[in-house]
């Protein structure tokens, strides 16, 4: 497995946790990054089922125009 350089730019804190992470694990903050790089990489995403919904239009025949709350409801809050 080759090694490449990059340039990354963290969180001044989340760069403070790993490294404290590294020292009590005896690793080194490479290795922790490529873990953790690895294991967000390869986590199985859910899957979700693409559903098409469909809205059915049908037309109210005789409907009077302009309706207001008023013509529902008695007593409009």
């Amino acid at each position: 497995m080759a090694l490449i350089r990059t340039t990354l730019r963290i969180e001044q804190n989340l760069k403070k946790e790993a490294e404290k992470m590294a020292l009590e694990q005896g690793l080194t903050l490479q290795y922790i990054f490529n873990e953790a790089l690895r294991n967000a990489v390869t986590q199985k995403k859910p899957t979700t089922k693409k559903t098409d919904v469909i809205f059915y239009d049908k037309a109210i025949v005789g409907m009077p125009e302009n309706l207001t709350r008023d013509d529902f409801y008695e007593n409009p809050q």
